[in-house]
């Protein structure tokens, strides 16, 4: 009972379907107008023969040989299993459809021959062989391209479920940051702390619920970097922060959402806070045809502390594993590191 309900009945209409044109289509070949019955009769041994070594080849052999790599246990087991089903195929023509349908038969290669013959005619071994095989082909070229599509589906998903894992962590990480600038002004009761709510507000829009895609566009990209860059400079007078933001929209391109604000992020982190002097940050983005150019530059601190903290690391590493899933061979990170300066340029190609 349990084998009768993992049946899958669309699969066994659709082969059963599969052979019946190959049933009409040696039918449709028949010269004259008489002896459809024998002609049916006789071709459904055959399609028999062909179903059975087809099967056999694609759901017994390929996987326990091919599948595992066995090349040389394939070739022997695949040749064994058609010669079988030909000794089998020879055997039941003569002893039992060449004396129901003597007729039939009159023009076959083989009719004149004994079993003995007919199982070590080359011939005869060469012509059943393309019979028994051409069905096979077609069969086992449908069956691998419903695995493939089966594969790529499977690859989908998993590289769907890894985006979300890394989404997860960076948006987190990205919303402590932002919380932690809020919580600062707070403490100090600042008239600035309005503003933020209202930048903070716009930036959770985003992160919760525009982040959910794999590509949102360019603009509202720049949109949610204005914002946060809005909430860090308020943080800063004047005389601790030389920022420039420039921008060269030519083409409105998509990209993956919060991909370059990890590197904005840790410009700040390393750049500025810890900086005792003016720190000078430049970022610049270009949205040409079918290319997406970011860079930013930044100022390092001539201390320890401006050196990049394990978490950075981890949120740049993050960064790496989204552009090889979202970007594979479609994207260049350069990322140098002197004395005084930290520079990150990333190309994505559309």
């Amino acid at each position: 009972m349990n084998f009768i309900q993992k049946i899958d009945l669309k699969r066994v209409v659709l082969h059963c379907l599969y052979w019946t044109f190959f049933l009409f289509f040696y039918v449709s070949n028949k010269s004259d107008n008489e002896g459809y019955y024998e002609y049916i009769f006789v071709y459904c041994w055959k399609i028999l023969a062909q179903a059975t070594f087809g099967y056999g080849l694609i759901y017994w052999i390929i996987p326990e040989t091919l599948n595992k790599k066995r090349y040389l246990l394939f070739l022997s087991s695949a040749l064994g299993w058609f010669y079988l089903i030909f000794t089998l195929l020879m055997t039941f023509k003569y002893f039992y459809l060449e004396p129901k349908f003597p007729g039939f038969f009159d023009d076959w290669l083989g009719h004149k021959m004994t079993v003995p013959e007919r199982l070590t005619s080359f011939k005869l071994i060469l012509r059943e062989f393309s019979f028994l095989t051409y069905p096979v082909i077609i069969l086992g070229f449908i069956s691998f391209n419903r695995k493939q599509q089966r594969l790529l589906k499977l690859e989908e998903e998993k590289k769907s479920m890894e985006l979300k894992v890394l989404k997860n962590q960076l948006n987190p990480h990205f919303l402590f940051n932002t919380l932690n600038n809020l919580y600062t002004l707070t403490l100090k009761k600042d008239d600035k702390a309005p503003e933020v709510i209202a930048k903070l507000s716009e930036i959770l829009d985003f992160v919760l619920y525009r982040c959910n895609e794999d590509y949102v566009s360019v603009e509202k990209e720049i949109s949610l970097i204005e914002n946060y860059i809005s909430l860090e400079k308020l943080r800063y007078a004047e005389n601790r922060l030389d920022l420039l933001f420039t921008k060269d929209i030519q083409q409105s391109n998509k990209i993956s959402p919060l991909i370059i604000l990890t590197f904005i992020e840790n410009a700040f982190k390393h750049g500025v806070i810890n900086e005792t002097e003016k720190a000078i940050i430049r970022l610049n983005l270009e949205s040409k045809k079918q290319q997406i150019i970011f860079s930013i530059e930044n100022t390092k601190p001539q201390n320890e502390l401006g050196s990049i903290s394990d978490k950075s690391k981890i949120g740049l590493e993050n960064v790496r594993k989204q552009l090889d899933l979202l970007y594979p061979k479609k994207h260049h990170l350069e990322i140098q590191e002197t004395q005084t300066n930290y520079t990150v340029k990333l190309y994505l190609t559309i």
